[in-house]
This record gives C-alpha cells, structure tokens and sequence, in this order.
C-alpha cells in the first residue's frame, strides 16, 4: 500500500482502510496495534511536519513475517524528533505520540529527509494459516 495524502485528519480513515485491506489474513490483534500506530504517525506527519501545506507518504508492505510502515513529511521540521525513553508525565500537553507508537510495534526509526522526517515502523506479523502472504 503506497498513499500521498494532503496534510489534513479527514484522511485518516482512508490511511486506514487501506492498512487495513493490505492486512488481510494477519491476526486482528495485530492489526488493531498497527493501525493506531499507523494513525499517531500519520497524525504526527500532518500536525508536525506538513506546516508547508506538501503531502504526507505513506507505505505498509508485509515482508517476510513483517509488517513494515513508513511515513514521511516534507516539512520544515527545524529539530528532528527523539525517541522518548520514558513515558511522558501524567499532566504533559503532549509527547505521547512517539511513545505510544514505541509500545505498538517492534521497530522504530527516525531520520531526516531534506527538510521533512521520515519514520520507519516494523512490526512482527502473525499470519493466520491459509492467508497468502
């Protein structure tokens, strides 16, 4: 699955429609963490690095027992975002995006691309017997 999308939260549910189908025949468990996932990084894209108004990408493809995402912003994103190591304070306004993200799925990356960020997400798959994958 292969989506560019304007930097707006009324596409959001297409994103994950589309997730989704592409994960038909992995265990609904898993599809359930990968969609919110999917979702907080979109949502981060869009709320973060589309200020410019250029689309946000975004891919899943299930590859050799893996799940694996990426979304990417064009930007401007002055500072690349860190990972949290610890979970944000009860009484934070925000940070909780990336965290939640680090508990949903088995692979986070961060990285800079031109003046956008892209982050890669990989999660194990658990394929039901008789799914072609």
């Amino acid at each position: 699955m292969e989506l560019e999308i304007a930097p707006s939260s009324v596409h959001l549910p297409e994103v994950r429609r589309a997730a989704r189908s592409a994960l038909a025949g992995v265990d609904p468990g898993v599809v359930d963490d990968v969609l919110l996932a999917l979702d907080e990084a979109v949502s981060n894209a869009i709320r973060h690095g589309s200020r410019g108004g250029r689309p946000v990408r975004v891919a899943l493809a299930l590859r050799r027992g893996w799940i694996e995402m990426t979304v990417q912003d064009h930007g401007p994103t002055p500072l690349l975002p860190r990972l949290p190591a610890d979970p944000p304070e009860p009484l934070a306004l925000g940070g909780r995006g990336l965290w939640l993200i680090l508990q949903l799925v088995d692979e986070v990356r961060l990285g800079r691309v031109g003046g956008g960020t892209r982050l890669s997400l990989r999660r194990r798959a658990a394929v039901w017997a008789g799914a072609s994958r």
